[in-house]
């Protein structure tokens, strides 16, 4: 059994670990996770744009279709109608 000697010093732990330690460690934790969720975010970003080629399907026209090899990504043109295309690059878009 404890003395009140102890059992007020054991008391001043608690108190300072779930009055100051505790929330900082949430508030931390809670950062760490924002980090985490960026570095993921980026990491995605930069693999899409380090992508150099790519297969994919193109209409020839009366829903005809063939396969076909993108050797560069890096730069993409769509089609905006009347046979025009624009250029964009991945961060323009």
């Amino acid at each position: 059994m404890m003395d009140s000697n102890t059992q007020e010093k054991v008391h001043e732990v608690e108190e300072f670990f779930y009055g100051h330690l505790k929330p900082q460690l949430v508030r931390a934790i809670a950062e760490r996770d924002k980090v985490f969720e960026q570095q993921k975010m980026l990491l995605a970003k930069e693999h899409r744009e380090l992508r150099e080629e790519q297969r994919t399907m193109v209409n020839l026209g009366s829903v005809l279709y063939m396969q076909a090899d993108v050797p560069d990504t890096h730069r993409i043109f769509v089609d905006v109608g009347l046979g025009f295309h624009v250029e964009f690059t991945w961060q323009g878009l």
